[in-house]
């Protein structure tokens, strides 16, 4: 599963990628993987987005009820997007 497909199962969600790297060379990268829902749930786990993480790996995650904890991770993870990331799905 790629993200495209990701972002087309999760429709209300927005959907976001590390950013190709400019002229060939990755200064930064990303291998946070965390989910925020309604700014206060926050799953964070070594899992990525694949068939192979959902079908043959050994993966942890965690589910944390803490609205302060889920902006922080928000916050920093928005102070970094223009530099990281780039949007795949608006959520609408």
């Amino acid at each position: 599963m790629d993200t495209n497909e990701v972002a087309r199962q999760l429709r209300g969600a927005v959907v976001m990628r590390t950013r190709a790297p400019e002229g060939g060379k990755r200064a930064v990268t990303s291998h946070a993987k965390f989910l925020s829902i309604d700014h206060r749930f926050l799953v964070v786990g070594s899992a990525n987005f694949s068939y192979s993480a959902e079908e043959r790996n050994v993966e942890l995650g965690l589910r944390l009820d803490d609205a302060a904890l889920a902006g922080s991770v928000e916050k920093q993870m928005h102070d970094l997007e223009a530099n990281v990331y780039e949007q795949v799905h608006s959520g609408r």
